[in-house]
């Protein structure tokens, strides 16, 4: 469990910031701000999402160096005490993922507990009616949004200004920018420890301003606009779930508003972002498997007369499982397995394969010397293994059956 939130928490990391390097160095300044707003939160979702899903793939049985046994996974036993090392590492990796679910709990309290004290100002403020927002008065709040909610300080500095803000914030509730900051709010939780999901909230943010700006602008005086952004600029307190109306450098804003818009052509840049969502798809998505023969689709009647004779299989229906499962079966390895100190002292080091057979009653026989590397490991490797105890048995059509499998076992000097 503790390794699947670590690798979780890898994989999300570089999954965001492959797509927001792309976003610098693509997208970043083009005037297309819906398609520049889509691709941030679908970085966002897709940092969330593919890390957490598995979709089989199969990976051709050719391309294995054994594909008809069950490859347990390699065991690597140092010139240490791999043991001590191991439940040290255990318990790092618990500390880790304890400090990880301190820091998520704590900001997505934060984030509950800023919402309910917006929730309050909200239910404390005097409300007005104007088309499909409700329009806030409260003395101890900037001019800001959320959802349907505009939020005016008394001092607005006249009806004129009133109704630039008020605009300008019933632009940002159509366009339903309030959806992207409670999306933002959980990534934020989620990643808390990773710089580049602030980066990837700012550059949202940023979108969502340059958005407004470009609608307001299609409809009223740039330059009004612009004079009334520089008369009611102010310095104040911001929420992470709102909208503040002097939340960007205005400097930024203006030059963005007159810069030319970007060509038809530019879009292409956004097309090249595909190849890299389906790249992080297959990294990170598909749980990729050993293809197997699949004795099923062979003839029942031969499969009987086999486990009637007692032969060895490859693969079965329920292949077998050692005492405790892999997570015991790799902790009696390292509790029994030593690396031979004559060996060890010679620099003698390699990956010694073996095959064995677990039979029906669940016991460990025909122990046998796949490939080698020298005689002292060989014979450590051979005989961990002849006193492993019993298995639980695989089974084919409900009979227990005899298994074959093969174990690589890596020895390593540090």
């Amino acid at each position: 469990m503790m390794d699947q939130v670590l690798n979780y928490l890898w994989e999300a990391s570089i999954c965001l910031a492959a797509l927001w390097l792309f976003y610098r160095l693509f997208l970043n300044g083009s005037t297309f701000f819906s398609w520049n707003r889509t691709y941030l939160l679908l970085s966002i979702l897709a940092a969330m999402v593919l890390p957490a899903i598995r979709f089989p793939a199969m990976m051709p049985a050719a391309n294995l160096l054994v594909a008809d046994e069950l490859l347990l996974p390699v065991i690597e036993i140092s010139n240490q005490n791999s043991y001590y090392f191991q439940n040290m590492g255990y318990a790092l990796s618990e500390l880790i993922v304890g400090i990880y679910a301190v820091g998520f709990f704590f900001f997505l309290f934060r984030s509950i507990w800023g919402f309910a004290l917006l929730w309050k100002q909200i239910n404390q403020s005097r409300k007005t009616i104007s088309g499909d927002v409700v329009l806030l008065e409260h003395p101890d709040v900037e001019a800001s949004s959320f959802f349907r909610y505009i939020f005016l300080p008394p001092d607005v500095g006249g009806e004129k200004n009133r109704d630039w803000i008020t605009a300008h914030e019933a632009v940002h509730s159509r366009l339903q920018h309030s959806l992207d900051l409670l999306l933002l709010q959980l990534a934020k939780a989620l990643f808390w420890f990773n710089p580049i999901v602030r980066l990837v909230e700012n550059a949202l943010r940023e979108v969502h301003e340059y958005q407004v700006d470009e609608k307001i602008i299609a409809e009223q005086s740039r330059k009004d606009y612009a004079e009334a952004l520089l008369t009611l600029i102010r310095p104040g307190r911001s929420c992470a779930l709102i909208h503040n109306f002097n939340q960007f450098q205005i400097k930024k804003r203006l030059k963005m508003m007159n810069q030319p818009k970007s060509r038809s052509l530019s879009k292409i840049r956004y097309g090249l972002s595909l190849p890299l969502f389906g790249l992080l798809f297959v990294l990170f998505a598909c749980d990729y498997q050993e293809e197997m023969l699949d004795i099923n689709d062979k003839n029942d009647d031969k499969i009987t007369e086999r486990l009637m004779q007692g032969e060895v299989f490859d693969v079965v229906e329920e292949m077998p499982s050692p005492p405790g499962g892999m997570e015991g079966w790799n902790q009696y390895l390292m509790e029994n397995l030593s690396y031979p100190a004559s060996a060890r002292n010679e620099g003698v080091e390699g990956t010694v394969y073996t095959t064995f057979v677990v039979a029906k009653d669940g016991s460990v026989r025909d122990v046998a010397l796949l490939r080698g590397v020298d005689d002292r490991l060989n014979e450590a490797a051979l005989e961990v293994i002849r006193s492993s105890p019993n298995w639980q048995p695989g089974r084919q059509k409900g009979e227990e059956t005899n298994v074959k499998i093969r174990l690589p076992i890596r020895f390593k000097l540090n």
